[in-house]
């Protein structure tokens, strides 16, 4: 527990953000998805 690594960095923040903005992209787009595929479908 002693050891510090000051090169060692943690992504696991970024990598959140960056999944949310997919999540929020992906989830208002939804709608436009369905209307397209009901579209094509019918």
């Amino acid at each position: 527990m002693g050891h510090h690594d000051d090169n060692f960095k943690d992504d696991s923040g970024i990598l959140s953000i960056i999944l949310g903005i997919v999540v929020l992209v992906g989830m208002s787009a939804l709608p436009a998805t369905i209307g397209w595929i009901q579209a094509f479908s019918s």
